[in-house]
């Protein structure tokens, strides 16, 4: 009759302070008493009274069946009024933990009602008067439970082991407000990571996912709360069977709120950057989605959502109106599916079909090495690859796997070749690292193929590298000299550019090099180039004859074995009308300009501007383009 937490101050406060209580008004979470209140109580007190003196008789239940009416219309859990407690969730409570207990113990036994009422009330609308009290009223208590957590720490640890009850009640389907607050719950729990862990065990991830379709109001809350969820390996591994990034990449591709858009893009950078399920993550996305949008979401989120928007043709993505549309119906249409399978069966997981293949299709057709379409490279050299090292390596064991083969696809070869060049040229700190790669043996051994056409991808190769340091002393510790000449001797429409490599290999003064060159009577065949025979099919003669020249005088300058050049060299009537020469004038500088670069960082975030690209070595002088005879 004076109410649960009166009757406990009894106990603990003065007389005098009780009594003010009783005769004071007053509403907190713990206590309604005003006048409405006391009459009552006086009212009954009375009637007991009078009952007791006139007719000896008294309620059977001495005053513990007695409601207050003011109390009577309200949820009363755990002895706190839970719509006061509402208004000021800040109130300073005894016991937050038993409170939170309380709430939870409230919650589930309400849950199979409303599951119940929900299946029965088909169109979602809840329409009868009693339904609809008790609906609020578990409302209420989910309010109240996400208010307790979020002001008092340490409380969301009454959750674990009822992640099963919480996560049913994302399911309640036309019970929004319902929905939305179990969301608001979970959500304030995923900062902790025993709570974390709980949900893992719990294998309910299903209901949450199924929100970003069924509570669009919701879903910015939804992907916040899987980015603190996904923390957990386990979770991400359910995620994935349970189709969460087909539900994503319907918000990436098909939502029309930027920050959804922006937000999903992050959770996807977070889940692939998982070091166990990250890779097969990254390798279901690309079947949607091309490689480049994966890094753009790690970088950048929101640019990720401009490039998707976008369109572009450059070294490392086609993407067009037309992929972008058959990619955002592809994924819808797959979601609707899932959701539909799911709504019914929460347990229902999802896969791709093993006959799935690349959505967008723009790139058919396109020879494409280590995410880089070559012909568009060979077009745009200057292009900022984003992973310029992974695309040196995939380049050089394609490179080296054709090289190898009796009948490579002529043109495969010629493409591949010409991308080769083309990146040392862009960027000739790369061949620095060729050496370790371990591929140089392989090039150089290639011109020892009884396939015409090989010799001469690696002779345009070798000349390439011929400029850089490293290489050139890498090449000086293997057979080079040699299988050169052979390749030279093969096709003498690459002479050329095999005495220009030539010259740039003797100028960098290694021993070893020209002791090669001795063994291999190199001095020799180059004085019989120099007379002019087998020059004839070069379109300038004259530039070739100043190469051999300025080779034969670097090796002439050899300290270990220059005496043995020069000896050979004196016996040589060509030589001697040549070696005072001027030949300089023959060598060509020759600009080649007008690649189309991407500016800054990152290629992939902005579009293309012109520039000229100055090389300061001549080009090849085969440029016969598909001459691979």
């Amino acid at each position: 009759m004076l109410t649960p937490y009166i009757a406990r101050k009894l106990a603990v406060v003065s007389p005098t302070e009780t009594l003010k209580m009783l005769n004071s008004n007053t509403e907190n979470p713990y206590l309604i008493w005003n006048n409405g209140t006391r009459a009552e109580l006086l009212e009954f007190l009375e009637s007991q009274q009078e009952s007791m003196i006139k007719r000896g008789e008294c309620d059977k239940s001495y005053g513990s069946d007695f409601v207050f009416s003011d109390h009577a219309k309200e949820l009363i859990v755990g002895e706190i009024f839970v719509r006061v407690y509402n208004e000021v969730p800040t109130f300073q409570l005894e016991l937050p933990k038993a409170f939170a207990a309380s709430l939870l113990d409230y919650i589930g036994s309400q849950a199979q009602y409303l599951h119940t009422l929900m299946a029965i009330t088909q169109t979602g609308k809840v329409e009868s008067n009693q339904h609809g009290d008790r609906l609020r009223r578990v409302e209420m208590a989910l309010e109240a439970l996400r208010n307790v957590i979020k002001h008092n720490p340490g409380s969301e640890c009454e959750c674990i082991g009822h992640f099963k009850l919480i996560f049913s009640l994302l399911r309640v389907h036309g019970a929004g407000q319902v929905q939305q607050l179990a969301l608001e719950v979970v959500n304030i729990v995923t900062s902790n990571q025993e709570c974390v862990n709980n949900i893992a065990e719990a294998m309910v991830l299903a209901n949450l996912l199924a929100l970003l379709h069924s509570l669009p109001s919701s879903r910015q809350l939804v992907l916040e709360t899987l980015y603190a969820l996904t923390s957990s390996t386990k979770i991400i591994k359910e995620a994935m069977a349970k189709g969460a990034l087909i539900y994503l990449l319907d918000m990436f591709c098909n939502s029309t709120h930027p920050q959804v858009r922006a937000q999903t893009a992050e959770l996807f950078a977070k889940m692939t950057a998982d070091k166990l399920v990250g890779p097969k993550v990254r390798i279901t996305l690309m079947k949607f989605l091309p490689g480049v949008f994966m890094d753009a979401m790690r970088d950048n989120p929101e640019a990720a959502v401009h490039i998707f928007e976008g369109t572009h043709e450059n070294p490392e993505l086609i993407w067009n109106d037309n992929s972008r549309e058959r990619v955002s119906t592809t994924v819808r249409e797959m979601m609707l599916e899932h959701f539909k399978l799911q709504r019914d069966n929460p347990d229902t997981n999802w896969k791709l079909p093993e006959d799935f293949a690349v959505v967008y299709g723009e790139a058919e057709g396109e020879l494409s090495v280590g995410g880089v379409f070559l012909r568009i490279f060979i077009a745009q050299p200057a292009w900022v690859l984003r992973k310029p090292r992974e695309f040196l390596i995939a380049l050089l064991e394609k490179f080296t796997e054709l090289l190898e083969k009796n009948n490579p696809h002529g043109e495969t070869l010629e493409t591949i070749t010409t991308a080769t060049v083309c990146l040392f040229s862009a960027q000739p700190q790369l061949a620095d690292q060729v050496p370790p790669l371990g591929h140089l043996h392989k090039i150089i051994q290639a011109m020892n193929h009884k396939n015409n056409a090989i010799p001469k991808s690696a002779i345009r190769v070798m000349h390439i590298l011929s400029d850089n340091e490293l290489c050139v002393r890498a090449m000086a510790s293997l057979e080079t000299i040699s299988p050169l000449m052979n390749g030279m001797k093969k096709r003498s429409d690459v002479i050329g550019v095999a005495c220009e490599a030539l010259n740039r290999m003797f100028q960098k003064e290694q021993n070893d090099l020209v002791a090669q060159a001795l063994k291999a009577d190199l001095v020799p065949y180059l004085l019989k180039l120099l007379e002019g025979i087998g020059l004839e099919n070069l379109e300038s003669p004259s530039a070739t004859k100043a190469q051999i020249v300025k080779t034969l005088k670097s090796m002439s300058r050899s300290l270990q074995y220059g005496e043995q050049v020069n000896e050979i060299l004196s016996r040589s009537s060509v030589w001697s009308a040549f070696k005072d020469q001027k030949h300089d004038l023959f060598i060509s500088e020759t600009q080649t300009a007008g690649y189309l670069t991407g500016p800054g960082v990152a290629g992939y975030l902005t579009a293309g501007t012109t520039s000229s690209v100055m090389p300061n070595v001549p080009p090849p002088v085969d440029n016969e383009v598909g001459d691979v005879s």
